[in-house]
């Protein structure tokens, strides 16, 4: 992975000891990232804290089950005022059963308890955007070809 070239003009252009500093530093690609993924967040979470007025991102999981195993699920973080669902996955023998349904107004609820004005949501052209639609979201955005040719990358919104 390359530096930009506006970030090597920085570098260039930097004083002497923060040339030699950036002459040490080491930009590595990690494929299993949960060690940094963990250092990454933290940084990042304490950043944004400094930001949000002292609020911090708080996620949580919900699971659907049927006869004791799990057939669905979605995965959401507060963050501000806003509920994020970054993951929403049910079992193919299960959809159109009501079972996202029931994950999502879950998901809603727990927004509105947490004080969250809204929830945002991303999905791809072949996975569920008239679901989302369908329960009240608005496409605010869309990258066509995204991430293949042919297919779009939605966001959506909905406000509580």
């Amino acid at each position: 992975m390359s530096i930009p070239d506006r970030e090597l003009r920085q570098i260039e252009q930097a004083p002497a000891e923060q040339r030699a500093m950036s002459d040490a530093v080491s930009v590595q690609i990690e494929t299993t990232y949960g060690a940094a993924k963990k250092i990454i967040a933290a940084g990042l979470e304490s950043f944004n804290r400094e930001h949000m007025h002292g609020r911090s991102p708080k996620a949580f999981a919900a699971t659907a089950n049927v006869d004791g195993a799990v057939r669905g699920g979605l995965m959401a973080e507060a963050i501000g005022e806003w509920m994020h669902i970054s993951l929403l996955w049910v079992d193919e023998q299960f959809r159109r059963s009501g079972l996202g349904t029931a994950l999502l107004k879950r998901a809603e609820t727990e927004a509105r308890s947490r004080g969250a004005r809204g929830v945002l949501v991303d999905t791809f052209s072949f996975q569920a955007p008239a679901f989302y639609k369908m329960h009240g979201y608005f496409a605010y955005g869309q990258i066509e070809d995204c991430p293949e040719v042919g297919m779009t990358w939605f966001r959506f919104r909905k406000v509580l």
